[in-house]
């Protein structure tokens, strides 16, 4: 009778319906519990939509458009090894990653777990995998920084508010040099890297330390890659710059078409901050804490 029921019970587990009937209940709940509490009081929006001309409207989606296919560029580029799914593969991977990060909170874990599997299935090797996200993460993140400081030099030196900006701006750039020379050092002392990071495996005991190291030394392996190979890291910042810069244009776009024009130095201030706030994982995909910090700094600009 046991073994009757667990092999009735197995065959449930593998039911193709079962499996689609729990994606549509997790479905039902997103769009009950996030999409729709986000939707109420939007009629003001979508009024605000409609008087815009539907031409800067497309325009604006074909900005954004154009900066998710720059993302999925650069991922490409930081794919190492023979095996690299194709560009509309890594589209879709890389929106599914963006849909959890904004719909999940502290999605930014269950995003990069869902995107690691993805690649894995598509037959990227795992180190492949796990190695081309961390440098794809921190690399953006730089360039975000980078961003963030040319907006600081060229749209706000001083007035109201020019000193936090500069506080802020100091940050930045402390973690950005942080940053650089936690990269050089990788490689130019990788036997201290990997001791450092089997010593930590050790200690927490959740990863392997071989696992560890050979992470660290993957890694590594991808910054000489991009130190040796200079036209693949220049279009790799490119890239990375290309899907903020696409993206900023595209706020700058909607900002204008209700009669303010920002200069450039102000639009890369405050979108680049905004979204490196965006960065602590507190709310999907930042939500609350970019509109708290690109709704003020707009008005104020």
């Amino acid at each position: 009778m046991t073994l009757h029921l667990r092999s009735a019970w197995g065959r449930v587990r593998r039911s193709r319906l079962l499996r689609w009937a729990a994606a549509l209940l997790a479905v039902v709940l997103v769009i009950e519990y996030i999409v729709l509490p986000q939707l109420v009081g939007s009629d003001n929006v979508v009024t605000a939509l409609l008087r815009l001309p539907p031409v800067l409207v497309v325009s604006a989606l074909a900005l954004q458009a154009a900066s998710q296919a720059s993302y999925s560029l650069l991922t490409r580029a930081v794919l190492l090894g023979d095996t690299r799914p194709g560009f509309f593969t890594l589209l879709r991977i890389d929106l599914c990653d963006l849909a959890i990060n904004n719909t999940v909170p502290g999605g930014g874990a269950t995003a990069a777990a869902a995107r690691f599997r993805l690649l894995a299935l598509c037959g990227v090797h795992s180190q492949n995998a796990l190695s081309a996200a961390t440098i794809q993460v921190v690399g953006s993140n730089l360039v975000l920084a980078g961003l963030f400081a040319v907006g600081l030099l060229a749209g706000h030196g001083g007035g109201a508010g020019g000193r936090y900006f500069s506080i802020a701006g100091t940050v930045v750039l402390v973690l950005l040099g942080i940053s650089l020379v936690a990269l050089i050092v990788l490689e130019r002392h990788l036997d201290a890297a990997v001791r450092a990071a089997r010593a930590a495996a050790r200690a927490v005991r959740v990863v392997k330390q071989d696992a560890a190291e050979q992470f660290v030394r993957t890694v590594a392996a991808e910054v000489h890659l991009f130190r040796t190979e200079p036209r693949r890291l220049v279009a790799a910042v490119l890239l990375a710059a290309l899907r903020y810069l696409l993206s900023a244009a595209c706020l700058w776009l909607f900002v204008a078409a209700y009669g303010h024009v920002l200069n450039p130095g102000e639009l890369l201030l405050a979108y680049s901050l905004a979204n490196l706030a965006a960065l602590a994982p507190l709310t999907p995909g930042g939500l609350g804490l970019v509109e708290g910090i690109l709704v003020p700094m707009l008005t104020g600009f």
